[in-house]
């Protein structure tokens, strides 16, 4: 277990940036989780909010999408009359599936390869699924373990996922992966011009694995106990005078850095 207890990898869609990451990432899951070949997200004025669409479409796939054009203007009249729930319509070329996200919003997946009857209702299934997680995706709710515990175990599982796939992808990008960069530089700079660069890496690996992280997912807490390996070993090779006065600047210039990125 790290010092401070487990680093939360998750994010939630600060940004309108992070909040279109999401759902592309929700409509590409989708369309692959049921073999779909085109997933569209659209406001019942015509508006395309987001999409999952291949590079390229074959002959039957372009048909299809066609035929979507040109019924598009009676769909979005039906479903400003009326919320539609779910829609599916089979024609020679494929089969176009609709799920209602709300009163002004739509799902749209199509297929032109042929969906068995026998798998049409595990389909279905995860078509209700995207379109209650898109719903909470665009009206900007928060992703809290109070929040997912109001969902289904599917929807819920849903939502921390794409959480995790942010992390993973925007996290770089925030105030505290910069944050935790600067303290990292600093630190070693300081460090290292004491002790010299051999006993430098050995110190300052021996003080990550005992915070039981690394400096990019760093909290406050997890500094603090890393600071303090850092001037139990200088005190150990350089004397308790030397690491008094690191201390005293280190730790004045932590606090500097971390009250800055609030």
């Amino acid at each position: 277990m790290p010092y401070a207890g487990q680093v939360d990898k998750t994010m939630g869609a600060d940004t309108v940036g992070h909040l279109k990451l999401l759902l592309e990432t929700e409509l590409k899951r989708a369309r692959e989780e049921s073999s779909l070949d085109i997933a569209m997200f659209l406001g019942v004025d015509g508006r395309i909010f987001s999409s999952s669409i291949p590079n390229q479409l074959d002959p039957r796939e372009y048909r299809l999408l066609n035929l979507l054009k040109g019924s598009l203007a009676h769909i979005c009249n039906q479903l400003s009359g009326q919320n539609m729930m779910m829609s599916v319509q089979q024609f020679e070329a494929g089969t176009i599936i609709i799920s209602g996200v709300g009163d002004r919003a739509f799902l749209v997946f199509l297929t032109s390869k042929p969906v068995e009857i026998t798998k049409m209702q595990t389909v279905l299934a995860n078509v209700v699924k995207t379109s209650i997680v898109v719903r909470h995706l665009f009206e900007s709710k928060p992703i809290t373990p109070e929040v997912l515990a109001s969902y289904d175990e599917a929807v819920a599982g849903e939502l921390k996922r794409l959480t995790r796939i942010l992390f993973v992808e925007k996290f770089g990008e925030t105030k505290e992966f910069k944050k935790n960069k600067e303290i990292a530089q600093y630190l070693q700079s300081k460090l290292g011009a004491l002790v010299g660069p051999g006993p430098l890496q050995e110190i300052v690996t021996l003080a990550y694995n005992e915070v039981g992280t690394t400096a990019p997912y760093m909290t406050s807490a997890h500094w603090e106990r890393f600071l303090t390996i850092l001037l139990d070993r200088l005190r150990e090779i350089e004397g308790d005078s030397v690491a008094a006065k690191a201390e005293k600047e280190w730790r004045a210039h932590l606090k500097q850095i971390l009250s800055s990125f609030v």
